[in-house]
């Protein structure tokens, strides 16, 4: 062999590193709109969203993620992305600490985020202290009542609801 293969050979070139270690990290998923016309409209007068506009916002969430969090392990894809800045009526740096708090929260109560089985709540449920009301709201949805009366009996609370 030459000297000069030699050298391709053991230098740290792009033929020794794999492939993956060639390729820019995967962009995520892209964000397809599944909204009705009738909840199109209502985002657009409630929230501003506007559709032309979605992904701008989006990818402007996505880039002060990346400069102000640069080491926050979190989903940057459109449809994650965009939760936060609905309920935040697409105001960035509101939606921006609504992502920064919901990773707190996740960290500060990983018995609430992680592996939380509704058996873990029988005892609560079964004591009143939350219920379903029967009926709905004008909207359709359904209504839980808190009732702190029934939390002092037999039942104790699991520590993350002391918290609430």
């Amino acid at each position: 062999m030459s000297e000069e293969s030699d050298s391709l050979r053991t230098s740290p070139s792009v033929a020794s590193l794999s492939e993956n270690e060639l390729l820019p990290p995967p962009e995520p998923p892209g964000y397809v709109c599944s909204l009705t016309e009738e909840l199109v409209t209502k985002a657009r007068e409630e929230l501003q969203e506007k559709p032309e506009w979605r992904l701008r916002d989006v990818q402007a969430l996505r880039d002060m993620v990346r400069k102000e969090y640069p080491n926050l392990s979190t989903s940057l894809d459109d449809a994650f992305l965009l939760r936060f800045l609905r309920a935040r009526k697409f105001d960035y740096d509101r939606a921006l600490q609504l992502l920064i708090n919901y990773h707190s929260c996740r960290r500060s109560w990983p018995e609430v985020f992680n592996n939380l089985k509704p058996s873990a709540l029988k005892d609560v449920l079964a004591s009143g202290f939350l219920t379903v009301l029967p009926h709905t709201d004008p909207r359709g949805c359904h209504v839980v009542c808190i009732r702190p009366e029934h939390s002092l009996g037999t039942v104790v609370l699991p520590p993350y609801l002391h918290r609430v």
